[in-house]
């Protein structure tokens, strides 16, 4: 008897597990159609993201400036804007609506006139989104100071100043640190490293090389214009930064002669005499100086200007564009113990130069930190 009872105890259990089998496989496959149909429902709903809009106003107003070419900006109007309405009515574009779930967005195409070519930008304006200038994220990250290192105003100027400021950029492949942003909203960056892996033969050279009557030698004649320097960057600009030119802006080197002895640091003394119009440059001294927080820093040849001064941790001696008024042969270099001296034209140090972005460039990400560098896009 009691073998009977077992045996159906058994069964019964077994009929129990093969019930809970089939109900939990039930449920299994019922979980993953909905998993199914959500993915398919998502996927059919999907909506480019805020970015990919951004490129389609700009593919819309490319093909709008095609067909409308009076409308491109030119030297003399150097920036024509279409609106999200232009391109709309005109069946360039449909709603900002059907791209992203957004009512609230509105946006505009700005078309920029750079030395003979054309820059278009987006700037879309979302309730949980904004098309955002480097400049503005430059403001935003850096409080303006006035202790520590960071962001200052200088002389009309934001100037990056202190031994580690986060102004690390990262454009063209290589990493950069901002110098400053100038009077004219250009962000003037400058070359981070020095060394064999992140320089060739082009950036290491001659500051002037030509005979010098006052020296009886080739030690080379300290006039920046002319010199083998900018010879060799505008080489360097070609073939290495040309292909960048959109994101770039023309500006001016501050190219005049300064003393030993010169107390200021406000640039009037290095920019009472500009090369105007350049593409890629050498940093003037006052640069350098500014950079400082040193405050014993108080004329050019102090090595005290090495303290607090993320320029002179290079490891490597490099030129900057400006010529010592003692005589006519030499030039002022930041050697490789980081503080400045006096040498002849025609040593050899590297070119550490510099370039513009322009002033309407978008950022992309990063803090200006060495890991997270900012970029642009």
């Amino acid at each position: 008897m009691k073998d009977f009872l077992a045996s159906i105890k058994n069964k019964l259990n077994d009929a129990n597990k093969q019930k809970m089998t089939f109900l939990i496989s039930i449920i299994g496959v019922m979980l993953l159609i909905i998993v199914v149909i959500s993915l398919v429902v998502k996927l059919m709903n999907k909506k480019p993201a805020y970015d990919e809009l951004e490129k389609k106003l700009v593919i819309a107003a490319e093909k709008y400036m095609s067909d409308y070419p009076t409308s491109l900006p030119t030297k003399n109007r150097e920036t024509a804007t279409i609106s999200d309405t232009t391109l709309i009515e005109n069946k360039y574009l449909k709603k900002l609506s059907h791209y992203v779930r957004d009512e609230s967005c509105n946006a505009e195409v700005k078309v920029y006139y750079n030395d003979g070519s054309y820059y278009y930008q987006s700037f879309l304006a979302c309730k949980d989104y904004q098309t955002t200038k480097l400049f503005d994220v430059l403001n935003k990250h850096n409080i303006i100071s006035s202790f520590g290192e960071g962001l200052y105003e200088m002389n009309d100027e934001l100037v990056y100043r202190g031994e580690n400021p986060n102004n690390y950029l990262k454009f063209a492949g290589q990493i950069w640190r901002i110098v400053k942003i100038n009077k004219d909203g250009q962000i003037i960056i400058i070359k981070n490293y020095l060394d064999s892996d992140h320089t060739d033969d082009a950036d290491y050279g001659y500051w002037d090389d030509r005979y010098n009557t006052e020296k009886e030698g080739e030690s080379g004649i300290n006039n920046f214009a002319l010199s083998r320097a900018l010879e060799n960057i505008n080489s360097i600009y070609q073939n290495k930064f040309s292909k960048y030119q959109q994101y770039l802006s023309k500006f001016n080197i501050c190219a005049n002669k300064r003393s030993n002895e010169e107390i200021n640091k406000n640039g009037t003394v290095e920019c009472n005499n500009l090369i105007e119009n350049q593409y890629i440059g050498l940093l003037p001294v006052y640069d350098y100086l500014n950079a400082s927080l040193d405050n014993t820093c108080l004329n050019t040849l102090r090595e005290e200007c090495q303290n607090y001064n993320y320029l002179s941790n290079a490891e490597e001696s490099w030129w900057t564009a400006t010529g010592d008024t003692k005589n006519s042969y030499d030039v002022y270099s930041v050697n490789y113990g980081g503080y400045l001296e006096s040498d002849e034209a025609a040593f050899s140090a590297y070119y550490r130069y510099t370039l513009a972005l322009n002033k309407n460039i978008l950022y992309k990400s990063g803090s200006g930190t060495l890991k997270e560098p900012y970029e642009i896009r």
